[in-house]
């Protein structure tokens, strides 16, 4: 009997050491499972990107069918190589594909009048549908589109971001180069005492009677113009805001705005000649003075995790010291270069005209990832 008793008291408590590990077992699975599950939720989230030529992965051709732009563009980038908007992911190690890249060249802010090919204004979300184009004719249609109907395209294909989805944004600088050449066309209405140049530019009615007032009150050409580039400004600005409102209502949590560089240091301005240079330099502290007033104005109102980074000074940094970041020509295109033959064309800042080179890129992109870190609060877990 008494071994009887034993036995059974060897038995229940090895039941219970049993039942003792496996419950180790469990807390152990579940502990894990929670670390997981906790690390997923504190995990980088997709990388969106919506802009202009300097983002633009290459769609034109998956939108139009037509190669453009052609080598010794890389890919139908606007550059020799990857944009900043491919090596970032790649540097902060967020998650990114392709169809997640909604940057297309030639974007204007919205849709803007502007002189059509047919010579006539008409209404454009691009600067590559309009007589301004770098490619025309090819994109007589369809209309490529603007930030605003990048936007749409996202709301029509992904429906909504998930709350750690990082977006960026570059647009504004396609608005100028069309005011750049209304204000042209604006001077030859003067000198020829005929509307007609001013109005097929794309100069609204409205805005060129008051510029008309201003220049027979002042006889000042550049005050007039002057209102002309205050007015595309302001309108860039509003339609960068509404998009950015929009990408809120979208679900979107964190986002990233690049504002303005200075566009007359540019190849294309600097060759331009001084007057272009100064309606350059005009507009692009116009945009970034009010695009910070009214994103400053969405956070107070939403608290939303909106940061604008100065692309400004960055380039600035670039230009005055460009040793120091292995940059050997801040003012010619790299492109005529390396179809000369010369060497180094690949450090120069500038590819073309107005796009930076994929070195130039690459230093874009270090230069968000290492102010991202300081924003966005999640973590990657490689």
């Amino acid at each position: 009997m008494k071994n009887k008793k034993i036995k059974q008291s060897i038995t229940t408590k090895g039941h219970r050491l049993i039942f003792s590990k496996k419950n180790k077992q469990i807390i152990v699975l579940y502990l894990f499972f929670l670390l997981i599950t906790f690390q997923n939720a504190r995990a980088l989230g997709n990388w969106y990107v919506f802009g202009d030529s300097l983002s633009d992965n290459g769609n034109i051709p998956r939108l139009t069918g037509v190669f453009l732009p052609p080598v010794p563009y890389y890919q139908n980038r606007f550059s020799n190589g990857p944009v900043w908007a491919e090596d970032f992911p790649r540097i902060a190690h967020f998650k990114f594909k392709p169809s997640n890249y909604y940057a297309v060249g030639g974007a204007f802010t919205g849709p803007i009048t502007a002189k059509g090919l047919n010579g006539k204004a008409n209404i454009y979300n691009n600067l590559e549908n309009t007589s301004w184009s770098s490619f025309k004719p090819f994109f007589v249609t369809p209309q490529l589109p603007s930030f605003l109907t990048e936007i749409q395209s996202f709301a029509i294909n992904q429906k909504k971001f998930k709350p750690n989805d990082l977006i960026g944004i570059w647009i504004g600088a396609n608005n100028f180069f069309v005011a750049a050449k209304q204000s042209i066309a604006f001077e030859k209405t003067i000198f020829t005492n005929n509307p007609s140049y001013a109005i097929n530019a794309g100069i609204e009615p409205n805005l060129l009677y008051r510029m008309y007032f201003l220049y027979m009150q002042t006889k000042d050409f550049n005050t007039a113009i002057g209102l002309l580039i205050w007015s595309t400004a302001q309108t860039a600005v509003s339609q960068t805001v509404y998009g950015v409102r929009e990408l809120l209502k979208l679900g979107a949590k964190y986002i990233i705005i690049l504002n303005l560089p200075p566009i007359q240091d540019t190849p294309a301005l600097i060759q331009s000649g001084f007057k272009a240079q100064a309606l350059a330099s005009i507009y692009v502290e116009l945009y970034n003075i009010y695009l910070q007033q009214m994103i400053d104005s969405i956070k107070n109102q939403t608290k939303s995790k909106i940061l604008i980074l100065n692309t400004g000074l960055m380039f600035e940094k670039l230009i005055s010291n460009p040793k120091a970041y292995g940059i050997i020509n801040t003012y010619s295109e790299g492109m005529k270069a390396c179809l000369n033959g010369k060497p180094y064309y690949s450090h120069y800042l500038f590819w073309d005209g107005v796009h930076p080179t994929a070195y130039t890129q690459k230093i874009i992109a270090q230069f968000v990832s290492k102010i991202v870190k300081t924003f966005y609060p999640y973590k990657s877990n490689s």
